[in-house]
């Protein structure tokens, strides 16, 4: 079904809660002051207890599942889904900030442009001291080449039709990460278009976790499932894997540190020369 002026585009968000007390209530609060309201609010607290239970029962405006144990953030995205009353998903993560008119322009967006099955947003990164980064230079109709140079598309920033997440199988659950990366794939190479707002409507915060080592090696494991499981992919386009190698490498190196944030970077370096990448 097409998205047009006459059809009204009701959505529920979907929300992981992983112990995330500090910053649940300013990331609830930017989606109850859109100046579009939304349907409906599932947050699915992931194994938390009581504790979390607790927590998230003092907010009227929301819907929450609990789960008896931690599954992470696909599963519960995929739960949250799964129970959603409207045909229209979005997501945001539980320290993640929308900005006031994220899904106005959203919907906007899709009435505009009918052939649409979902549509993202541009991106600004913040932590403590405040903005850090913003990515707003992305295709505007997502291919599949676009996706196999980078991921492009963050659930925080996402609006998509529920049936298409059924009819591609939601997010993976067996990936360590990048499963993100692997929706928009499949969304893709089933024939659906996901869209793109060239304007930062999400603010996603970055916090220092402490073992950035850690970060670099899930983020190898995560992108090699990545890569090993759309390798019929990568294999139609000339230079990709290379380019894809590079690209994982030196951002691993970005999130290590010492001996194995040089040998990421050591590699990537490596890569570029023997297949010249560009």
């Amino acid at each position: 079904m097409n998205t047009s002026s006459g059809e009204k585009i009701k959505i529920t968000v979907v929300i992981p809660f992983f112990n995330a007390y500090d910053f649940f209530e300013a990331s609830l609060n930017s989606i109850l002051e859109q100046s579009h309201l939304v349907n409906e609010i599932i947050v699915v607290n992931d194994g938390c207890g009581l504790k979390a239970d607790k927590y998230l029962n003092q907010f009227s405006d929301i819907k929450v599942i609990s789960l008896t144990k931690n599954q992470g953030p696909s599963a519960a995205r995929n739960i949250g889904v799964k129970a959603a009353s409207y045909p229209w998903i979005a997501f945001l993560d539980a320290d993640d900030i929308w900005q006031p008119n994220k899904i106005e322009k959203q919907i906007n967006f899709l009435i505009k442009n009918p052939t649409l099955s979902a549509c993202h947003t541009g991106v600004s990164t913040f932590d403590h001291t405040g903005t850090i980064n913003t990515y707003i230079n992305k295709p505007f109709d997502l291919t599949i080449d676009d996706l196999l140079k980078s991921a492009h598309v963050t659930p925080p920033s996402l609006l998509i039709k529920k049936s298409v997440l059924e009819k591609v199988g939601h997010f993976d659950e067996t990936m360590y990460c990048a499963e993100d990366h692997d929706l928009s794939l499949r969304i893709i190479e089933q024939g659906y278009k996901i869209g793109f707002i060239n304007e930062a409507l999400i603010r996603v915060r970055r916090m220092n976790h402490g073992n950035l080592s850690s970060s670099g090696r899930k983020l190898l494991i995560g992108n090699y499932q990545l890569f090993k499981k759309n390798y019929h992919l990568f294999k139609r386009k000339k230079g990709a894997s290379p380019l894809f190698m590079y690209s994982v490498m030196m951002t691993a190196g970005g999130k290590s540190k010492g001996l194995e944030k040089k040998l990421y970077y050591g590699l990537g370096k490596l890569i570029k020369i023997i297949f010249r990448v560009k």
